[in-house]
Formats: C-alpha cells, structure tokens, sequence
C-alpha cells in the first residue's frame, strides 16, 4: 500500500479538483490563480489574483538569518490562547464553500469536520466560515460536535443576525467568534446580504457576548487601533487570501507596522500565504504572534479528512522546530525582526 504522506493526499486532491501547485504562490495555470471570467472562482483571487500573488511575494522578500554558534535547546513552540494550550502557534484559518470553490467533491459538513478535528488532534485550532451554500450556523453545530474545539468566523452579516449567530456559538461553548470583515466582498453571497463595520457596530458586537471576539481582514494600522478599542479579543491582520479584491497590499507588507502599534494590547493573528514552519517563523517575526493556513489545508480536508489535516500540521511543526534551531530562537519571544533580511528582490 502506498505510503499516505503529504503527496499521497495531494494527488487525491488533483484527482477532485483542477491542477495546482504544491506551494500555492498564485502562479498561472493551476487552480489556485486569478478569476476565470464567470466561471468558479476555485482557490483563486479577485481579478488578475495580484492580492493573492502579492500575499506570496512580500512574504517571501524576508529570508531567515542562520545563527549556529549557540548552546543547543530544543525550542518552546507552544502558545495560550483563548483559554487553551497550543503544540505550535498556528491555527487553520477560516475556510468554506466546498460547493463555490472546490467543485462540490465533499459535504461542508465534512469538510469542516476535517478541518477542525485534524487541528483539535494536532493541538492546534481551526477555524471555520460560513458560506451562502449552507446554513449559516453550521460550523457552530460542527465545532459541538468537537466539544466546542474551533472558531466560527461570520461573514459580516446584519448586526441582528450577527448577535444571534454569536448567541448560539456561546450556548454551545465554542472558544471563541469572530466576524469576517473582508468578507463584505464575497463574491458568493448576494451584495445585499453583508454590511461594512462602524466602530459602534464593532463595539455593539463585542459587547453581546462573553466569548473571544476575533475581527478578521485587518490590512492598516487605523483598524487595528478600533479593534483593540472595541475590546475585542484578538486582532486578524488578513486580506481574505486576495479574494475579494484585486491590487492590494500583501499581510507582510503591512503587519510589521500593525504589530508595532498593537503588540502587546491584544494577541495578532496573521495568514496571507503560510505554506510551512519557516513561513511560520518569519509572520511571527513579522509580529503575530499566531501564523495560520489557509489553502493547504482546505486541500488536506477533501482529500483525507482530519487524517490528512493532522499529518500537514505535524509537517508544519516539524519544519517550526528545524526554522527556530537554525535561527537560534530557543523560544517564541525571541522570534523577532532579528532573524530577518531583505533577500535580493526586497
């Protein structure tokens, strides 16, 4: 029998889907590459996908800095957040819509099992969206049945409805809520059906649970200040992967700037194309202080479910460890600037 590693799960993917790269850098051709003129969307991004290619790009100007010569330790990886012990700090980021973007291969349902039982058995957390294909309270109802182990993120619907959603994820003891801000330009979902956040409305938001609260899609300094205003409980600096808007910023070409002026007041998480451990490494160096992913493991969940998951954190924890050794950071603290430079193209 053929051994089931990381490529095993890959080639199932490309058997259910269209072709894609490994790396998943927004490079032509594969599915993961800009709109095809009406037709689905896939993993792909708005427009030309230059968002999604600059989310590569500018991450990958920073190089990591050798340092040997340093008495040996295996390095302290785990993190707290909301409440709970992390192996790593990396969480999977908010993902959905199997039928708008991965050809239906699979149920939501499954898919969001998937995710969030393959991070719970790594000691991690995923998070999941929601999607106009199902019902909206259906990755609450999922995380139930993970013992409240996972994060809902809401697309930014009406402050009432809102309200509700973050009322029954409470009821079911999930660890945190949160709400897609970027999300506003979904493609998927009819234009009337999602609203852009005031600081009152975010306020309003915080204040009508007593979970975490997460605001996603935070690319400037200015909206990070209203977040840690608002009381939430984390700040999400994302561009949803370049989804909703073509031409704009990468997340590392913004989160230095972000983390200076919030670090500290509340935890930062970061995506924007974190494929390994040594992406790991350079967004936290960059300032989050929790780096998560995306694409990959979408890809993970439809083809091999919660095992295949499972198997691509222990991938990203095992290259985290060889990162961290080869940098000299013994610890997370020490994952600083530092170990950065500018490669040849930044």
């Amino acid at each position: 029998m053929k051994n089931k590693d990381l490529n095993y799960y890959y080639n199932i993917a490309r058997n259910m889907l269209e072709d894609f790269s490994n790396v998943c850098d927004g490079k032509p051709d594969y599915i993961c590459t800009p709109e095809k003129f009406g037709a689905t969307m896939g993993l792909g991004g708005a427009g030309q996908g230059k968002t999604f290619e600059t989310n590569y790009n500018t991450l990958h100007k920073y190089r990591l800095r050798m340092q040997m010569i340093k008495a040996h330790h295996e390095p302290e990886m785990s993190i707290s957040i909301f409440g709970k012990e992390l192996t790593i700090p990396v969480m999977g980021a908010s993902v959905s819509g199997v039928k708008l973007s991965l050809n239906d291969v699979i149920s939501e349902e499954e898919f969001y099992w998937g995710l969030l039982k393959g991070a719970r058995d790594s000691g991690c957390i995923a998070m999941v969206g929601n999607t106009p294909a199902c019902p909206d309270d259906l990755g609450v109802t999922v995380i139930e049945k993970n013992d409240g182990w996972g994060i809902p993120i809401f697309k930014p619907h009406s402050q009432e409805w809102l309200v509700q959603l973050f009322q029954l994820a409470e009821e079911l003891n999930v660890l945190a809520v949160g709400v897609d801000l970027d999300g506003v330009g979904s493609q998927f979902w009819n234009e009337k059906q999602l609203y852009r956040k005031s600081e009152k409305d975010i306020q309003e938001l915080v204040d009508s649970t007593g979970k975490p609260v997460i605001f996603k899609g935070i690319m400037n300094v200015e909206d990070a200040v209203k977040v840690v205003d608002s009381g939430a409980d984390a700040c999400y600096v994302s561009n949803h992967g370049g989804r909703p808007m073509d031409c704009g910023q990468g997340v590392a070409e913004v989160l230095p700037d972000i983390a200076m002026e919030v670090s500290g007041k509340i935890p930062i998480l970061a995506d924007g194309a974190v494929r390994t451990g040594f992406d790991v490494l350079m967004v936290l160096a960059l300032g989050a202080d929790v780096a998560l992913i995306g694409r990959p493991l979408a890809l993970m969940s439809v083809a091999g479910g919660y095992n295949a998951v499972k198997l691509y954190f222990e991938y990203v924890k095992h290259d985290l460890r060889l990162a961290m050794i080869m940098t000299g950071c013994d610890n997370l603290k020490e994952a600083t600037m530092d170990i950065l430079s500018k490669g040849l193209l930044g």
